[in-house]
């Protein structure tokens, strides 16, 4: 059975029992590493998962079920539901899964570390991160590590020069973790950070999970973040940070993936974010909501208004739920440049409600440009698929207003559905005269199998707009 090509993306043969089972799964397989988390953690009430016959825990969030382990060389993987599936699909579909039914199971067989999204007609989603092995653990004392198999009431984590919070695979870390004006500091595991609804002063409190405030030389790897919270990751005013291999899973509004405010010389690669807002969100803004009420309880002004430059997002794969964009640029751009930002070789699974896939909200006075998107496969939007405005909005702060350009998307595969037709639609857009949009160019961009030589093919709207080119 061959895999299929759908609208220049590869995806998955047709499902059939019993299809090339003894091909798919032959070849050596090593036993892998299953994560065991505390029993007071829910569970599952649809799936039960095994990689190469060993169970795995499988937890329950709102926005989706999740299980993990590591291993190296092969592993088969089996997911047993209630009753016989149907309408299975592996995402990324780029990856060209081979699954097959067995009676009430899905089957398949990895040959390399993935994170992987399933949807299962009338069930919840399931993720399945099928992880490297992990390397030694850091060790001192300057390391802050949290031990496998128990749930940690930390409440918030304050990480000074060179500390490394450790969370080790099997833990849970209720709470969040924030580190000021710090120099090398690291984040790691594999581990859960839950960053929900926590007690603070005798108030119950949503807060931003894990806040890299004015750091330099940062890492954030590996761990899992779950919510609710707002903001799961923010890398405010900060140089030279790596983030690596970082999951999530969050389905209220609000939960950004990956804020990028302010800062220069950032890399983010291999991460899976699931999110109910933006997924990747770049932005330059002073934070003054609860501005009086954060300073009484200790914290600094969240000042993040610095140039932003440098910026370089691979290997990545997004979902987005209940709003905001997959890939962002504003709306808060309070700043003079923001410039010299790559998206490449990332795989949107969705762009859910009003959110946009390429998406530049520039609302302040910055000068946006050089940003390059390469080699993004889009598996489904619904509202917008290219949005690249400068406009005002109720989250801007500047008088005056900004410019876009020198904007490319090269190399972009996206699917179109029935629900697309009529609605969907791109815009680009500059202000005024005196603030315009210029130098959109489209290089072999596909939408629904079709390469896009026209506005009118993309369902492109335009004003204030000048040398917008296909190719």
């Amino acid at each position: 059975m061959q895999n299929v090509a759908l609208n220049n993306t590869i995806v998955p043969p047709v499902l059939h029992q019993d299809d090339g089972l003894n091909e798919i799964f032959s070849g050596p397989l090593k036993a892998p590493k299953p994560h065991h988390f505390p029993e007071s953690a829910p569970r599952s009430r649809t799936y039960q998962v095994k990689a190469q016959g060993l169970e795995l825990d499988v937890l329950r969030h709102s926005a989706a079920d999740h299980t993990s382990f590591e291993f190296d060389g092969q592993v088969k993987v089996e997911i047993e539901l209630p009753e016989v599936p149907k309408n299975v699909l592996v995402r990324p579909l780029s990856r060209g899964i081979k699954a097959q039914i067995i009676g009430c199971r899905v089957c398949f067989t990895l040959a390399a570390p993935q994170n992987l999204q399933i949807e299962i007609e009338g069930h919840p989603l399931l993720y399945i991160y099928a992880l490297p092995y992990a390397n030694d653990p850091p060790t001192g004392p300057h390391v802050r590590r949290f031990e496998g198999g128990k749930i940690h009431e930390a409440g918030q984590v304050t990480l000074s020069d060179g500390e490394v919070c450790w969370i080790e695979a099997g833990a849970i870390l209720r709470g969040s973790i924030r580190a000021d004006h710090a120099k090398g500091v690291g984040i790691g595991g594999y581990g859960i950070l839950d960053g929900g609804y926590w007690m603070e002063h005798g108030i119950k409190r949503r807060r931003k999970a894990i806040v890299l405030d004015h750091c330099t030389d940062a890492r954030v790897d590996d761990i899992l973040r779950l919510s609710p919270c707002h903001w799961m990751l923010v890398l405010g005013a900060c140089e030279r940070v790596t983030v690596d291999g970082v999951r999530q899973i969050a389905d209220d509004v609000s939960s950004d993936g990956i804020d990028i405010a302010g800062s220069k010389q950032v890399r983010i690669s291999g991460c899976c974010l699931h999110n109910g807002d933006d997924n990747i969100a770049i932005k330059a803004i002073h934070n003054k909501s609860g501005e009086d009420e954060r300073v009484a309880l200790g914290y600094p002004n969240e000042d993040w208004k610095g140039t932003v430059e440098d910026v370089v997002v691979s290997g990545c794969t997004f979902y987005n739920t209940l709003g905001g964009s997959s890939m962002e640029i504003g709306y808060e751009t309070s700043t003079e440049h923001i410039r010299n930002i790559l998206f490449e070789n990332c795989d949107v699974l969705g762009v859910h409600e009003f959110g946009s896939v390429f998406g530049i909200h520039n609302g302040d006075r910055a000068c946006v440009e050089n940003v390059l998107w390469d080699e993004i496969r889009v598996e489904h939007h619904f509202d917008s698929l290219v949005d690249i405005r400068v406009l005002k909005s109720r989250w801007n702060v500047d008088s005056a207003r900004g410019h876009i350009r020198n904007i490319t998307l090269r190399n972009i595969r996206v699917i179109k559905s029935i629900h697309n037709e009529g609605y969907t639609v791109s815009i680009i857009s500059g202000y005024d005269a005196d603030h315009p949009v210029i130098g959109i160019c489209l290089e072999n961009f596909y939408l629904g199998g079709r390469k896009i030589t026209n506005a009118d093919e993309l369902d492109l709207v335009t004003r204030h707009a000048h040398d917008i080119t296909f190719w």
